[in-house]
C-alpha cells in the first residue's frame, strides 16, 4: 500500500512538471506503466492499425478519439492551461469557460489523416468522399504537408503549400523525444545481419483514462446549440485565415 501510494505521488508529480496543465491532470490519475512497443516489420497479423483500409480498420482509429467534439472547461481553468481572452468562449448566458480538445487527440487525428493519403490508402479514402477528402485537394494538401516533395506521399501531388499535419506531428516528435535505447539483433538465419530491434519498451500513460474524460466533457453536437451559445468576438480576437 505504501509503495503504491508512493508511486501515485511520483506519477502525479511528474505529470505536474513534464507536460502543460491543464485540468485534466486535477481530475485524471494520470499514471505511468511499461509498455512494449510492436516495432515488427513483417510479423503484424492481427494488428488493425497496420491493416488495409476498411470499416473495421477507421472503426478502430476513431475509437481512440479522433473525433471527439470540444468541451467547455472553466476560465480559470483555461487560463491556467494556457489558453487567452482571445480563445473561443461560451456566452456568460450559459455559463462560461473556454472551448477546448485534449490536444494529444488532435495529433493522433492528423496521424490519421497522413495514413489515409499515403499512396496505397488514398485512392480508397477519396471514392469514399468524406471528412478532409469532401474539400478541394489544395485544402486537403494544405492539411497535410510542409514538403515541397511530398508526391511521394500522395499520388499525383507535384507540391504542397506550407501546412499542418507533418510539421505539427515533427514537432510533437521533438518536444517529447524519447530518450531510451535500441538495440540490434541478428536476422536472417541464412546470413545472419545486424537489424534494429524496433520491439522496444516504454513508459507510457494510461491512455485510456485521458480518452474517457475528453469523453466526457463534449459539449453536444453543433446543430444542437443555440445560435448564441458562443460569446462573440472582438475585433482584436480575429485572426488572419490559418494562422
Amino acid at each position: 500500500m505504501f509503495y503504491s501510494h508512493s508511486q501515485a505521488l511520483l506519477d502525479r508529480a511528474c505529470s505536474a512538471h513534464t507536460v502543460q496543465w491543464s485540468p485534466l491532470l486535477r481530475d485524471v490519475d494520470v499514471t505511468y506503466r511499461p509498455i512494449k512497443f510492436n516495432g515488427s516489420f513483417l510479423h503484424d497479423e492481427g494488428n488493425v492499425f497496420r491493416a488495409d483500409p476498411s470499416p473495421e480498420v477507421d472503426a478502430a482509429w476513431e475509437a481512440l478519439g479522433l473525433k471527439y467534439r470540444p468541451g467547455v472547461v472553466s476560465k480559470a481553468d483555461g487560463l491556467n492551461s494556457g489558453l487567452e481572452e482571445r480563445h473561443l468562449q461560451r456566452s456568460e448566458k450559459y455559463g462560461g469557460g473556454f472551448f477546448a480538445n485534449v490536444e494529444g487527440m488532435h495529433h493522433l487525428h492528423c496521424l490519421n489523416i497522413l495514413r489515409k493519403v499515403t499512396y496505397y490508402n488514398y485512392e480508397y479514402y477519396k471514392n469514399l468522399y468524406e471528412g478532409v477528402f469532401v474539400n478541394d485537394e489544395s485544402i486537403l494538401h494544405k492539411h497535410i504537408s510542409g514538403s515541397s516533395r511530398s508526391q511521394y506521399l500522395v499520388k499525383h501531388v507535384a507540391e504542397f503549400p506550407k501546412a499542418h499535419c507533418i510539421d505539427t506531428i515533427r514537432q510533437v516528435l521533438i518536444c517529447n523525444i524519447d530518450t531510451g535505447l535500441m538495440g540490434q539483433v541478428w536476422a536472417n538465419a541464412e546470413d545472419p545481419k545486424p537489424f534494429h530491434d524496433f520491439k522496444t519498451t516504454h513508459v507510457c500513460k494510461n491512455f485510456d483514462a485521458i480518452r474517457e474524460w475528453a469523453m466526457k466533457i463534449q459539449e453536444r453536437p453543433r446543430d444542437q446549440l443555440p445560435p448564441d451559445y458562443s460569446a462573440p468576438p472582438r475585433p482584436e480576437d480575429i485572426e488572419p485565415w490559418g494562422e
